[in-house]
């Protein structure tokens, strides 16, 4: 099993989080909520995946969100760190295990 790495952002009672490795995303109102979504959306993505012919399968298993969605991404968690929250925003990256 490895991990793939997945974003967050939010204040309180309003969060979503991304997963560049599959273009997955959800919404919750805490960090907790959407990382458990993710967690749970990644899951359930990689098994119906799995259940697919080999090829589709395979491009479904590499499928990736485009370059400049994912640089967004990482320069929000940046941002948010220099910032440190002082917009009410925040924003981290986590590690979601994954059975791919």
């Amino acid at each position: 099993m490895r991990d793939i790495l997945c974003f967050a952002r939010g204040r309180e009672g309003e969060w979503e989080a991304f997963c560049a490795d599959f273009d997955i995303a959800v919404q919750g109102r805490s960090f907790n909520e959407v990382r458990e979504a993710m967690e749970s959306a990644v899951s359930e993505y990689v098994a119906a995946a799995r259940e697919e012919d080999p090829a589709t399968a395979k491009r479904l298993l590499s499928r990736q969100a485009p370059l400049s969605v994912t640089l967004l991404w990482t320069a929000r968690v940046l941002m948010s760190a220099w910032r440190r929250g002082a917009n009410g925003d925040t924003s981290a990256s986590f590690p979601v295990p994954c059975a791919a």
